[in-house]
């Protein structure tokens, strides 16, 4: 049986935390970039496609614990961490590859990572984000205006 060659990427990197990230700060640091990225923000646009299903595998492997500790023990070297964005092993046997979960696109869906990673009530993702207070103040503005418009469209139609 020959040894092949292949290269896994540095989670780390990815999601631009360091090794010793707490899962906090690995959990933040996934929301902010999956919120980027994310393909229903991006247009669907191939790059981002990528770019989400590689920030959704970091994250896989670094959330949980045990996934999290048998990536270390692989690419640790002697305890000092490589510095390139991948590095590379000799195993026999085909390369692995990431599978993502069956219910991907319920789990990992633009809505779903909002409402599920958001720290907090105040945070907002952005212009694209409105919050459902936000909705409701510029429904009530939007009656409001509608009924002004009325108004005078009433007041023209009588006095005219």
């Amino acid at each position: 049986m020959s040894a092949q060659h292949y290269r896994v990427p540095n989670y780390y990197e990815i999601l631009g935390v360091s090794p010793s990230a707490t899962p906090e700060e690995i959990k933040k640091s996934f929301r902010n970039l999956a919120l980027k990225y994310h393909p229903d923000k991006n247009r669907n646009s191939e790059e981002s496609k990528q770019k989400f299903m590689k920030i959704v595998e970091a994250y896989e492997v670094l959330s949980d614990e045990q996934a999290r500790k048998n990536y270390d023990d692989v690419n640790n070297d002697g305890g000092v961490r490589r510095s390139t964005t991948a590095t590379t092993f000799r195993k026999p046997g085909p390369s692995p590859r990431w599978t993502p979960p069956a219910d991907f696109s319920r789990v990992y869906s633009y809505e779903e990572i909002k409402r599920r990673y958001r720290p907090s009530s105040n945070v907002r993702g952005g212009m694209w984000d409105i919050s459902d207070k936000a909705s409701f103040g510029m429904w009530k503005a939007t009656m409001l205006l509608f009924g002004c418009l009325g108004a005078v469209v009433l007041y023209i139609l009588l006095s005219g």
